[in-house]
């Protein structure tokens, strides 16, 4: 979460939306606590029921669906991803950018 964190600080600056997405079934019970204790405060969509994870075609957590600016998915992926790293970063702006 310390990375999905710092990308959200470091990219809503460029136009460029970082959400967390919680699927578990106690929603904002489960999300909260963690968020506080972590100081996070970038935006968590709760999908108790899993619709809007479907329709990304996620398949299991973590997942990462990178959706560019006309609302089109340009890339997913299953398992862990290093969101602070400069070629993720650079990768969203890109996309951003018309690139």
């Amino acid at each position: 979460m310390p990375s999905v964190q710092k990308a959200h600080d470091e990219l809503k600056k460029d136009g460029i939306l970082v959400i967390t997405m919680s699927i578990d079934g106690t929603g904002e019970a489960a999300v909260k606590p963690v968020f506080a204790k972590g100081g996070y405060t970038l935006p968590a969509l709760l999908d108790q029921n899993m619709e809007v994870a479907r329709g990304f075609g996620v398949r299991g957590v973590p997942s990462t669906v990178v959706i560019d600016t006309k609302g089109m998915i340009r890339a997913r992926t299953l398992g862990h991803i290093d969101y602070g790293s400069a070629e993720f970063r650079d990768y969203l702006r890109g996309l951003a950018h018309g690139k």
